[in-house]
């Protein structure tokens, strides 16, 4: 079940690894055989769940043979970009400035442009943070495209724009985002045996997201786990985990300020039933990169034991 308890909410999706940098974007050279760049300007327009706006992105070949093109991004806005949106591989993902840097192979929209021919993709962005009466900015946002014959083509920078809940985009204020997560794990509900047998054991829980600070995923961890007792699946779920962890089974990986979201982690039983009156420990850590302590780590962890309440 998702919920929310806070104002309005907003989601992203992505699941990637990084290593942490310091590099901006490459110094502009001449333009490559003189093919061409043009970003357009990053609008984000509130919704039910946070703000959403989208760029395009041209990249013309004038030069005299057919060429490949390829282009770099980062985010303006750290956790914004939606590379589900684009059709395109994404690798060699890395963070600068804490924004994810994206290299993207378009193998089926840019490849081998003829000489004259442009292409247009579309970049989408789903800021998670509660729309605000004013409008806001942050800069940061660079896009690189690059050329299989001539290397850098050209460098274009781009920000982001809030447009305020009542139209507004005049006089904008610097959007200030949280920079570290503030997620809290309760139980939410008592132990009980999980529906078709084996003994396996149902924890239901529930998790809370209270800012704004970018994340890419949630994690649950179970500490001094029984002998025997291994984190068999959450439900809902898509399958064995076989382990002590497992991924949060959210729709789209990430919460809104305020928004919860309840599940179950399915433990199996314990070799020694006598075992299941021992204290567990759930923690609850958020994933971004790189990772950041939590702002409140006193209600990220949750202890139960793994006896089945016959009262409930």
């Amino acid at each position: 079940m998702l919920r929310k308890t806070g104002t309005l909410l907003t989601a992203v999706l992505i699941g990637l690894t990084a290593t942490a940098a310091t590099a901006g974007p490459a110094v502009a050279a001449p333009d490559a055989a003189g093919s061409t760049l043009s970003v357009g300007k990053l609008i984000l327009n509130p919704t039910d769940r946070g703000y959403r706006g989208s760029i395009p992105v041209t990249v013309t070949n004038n030069g005299s043979e057919t060429d490949y093109f390829q282009f770099k991004l980062r985010e303006p806005v750290p956790g914004a970009f939606q590379p589900g949106d684009l059709p395109c591989d994404m690798f060699d993902m890395r963070v600068e400035q804490n924004r994810r840097v994206f290299n993207c192979s378009l193998t089926t929209n840019w490849a081998d442009l003829a000489p004259g021919e442009s292409r247009t993709v579309t970049l989408g962005f789903h800021v998670l943070t509660n729309p605000r009466t004013y409008p806001m900015t942050m800069s940061g946002g660079w896009v690189e495209a690059y050329s299989n014959n001539g290397g850098l083509v050209a460098t274009k920078s781009f920000s982001a724009l809030f447009r305020s809940t009542t139209g507004s985009l005049i006089r904008p204020r610097t959007y200030e985002q949280d920079t570290q997560p503030d997620a809290s794990i309760r139980l939410n509900g008592p132990v009980t045996e999980f529906p078709g047998g084996d003994g396996n054991l149902r924890v239901p829980v529930t998790i809370r997201y209270g800012g704004d600070a970018p994340h890419n995923s949630f994690w649950v961890q179970a500490n001094s786990l029984p002998a025997g007792s291994v984190f068999w699946h959450t439900d809902p779920g898509s399958g064995p985990v076989g382990s002590d962890g497992a991924l949060v089974p959210l729709p789209e990986l990430q919460l809104m300020p305020g928004e919860e979201y309840s599940f179950a982690v399915v433990i199996s039983p314990p070799t020694d039933p006598a075992d299941a009156t021992k204290l567990v420990d759930i923690e609850l850590t958020t994933s971004w990169y790189p990772e950041t302590p939590d702002i409140d780590p006193s209600d990220n962890v949750v202890r139960t034991t793994l006896a089945v309440d016959t009262n409930g």
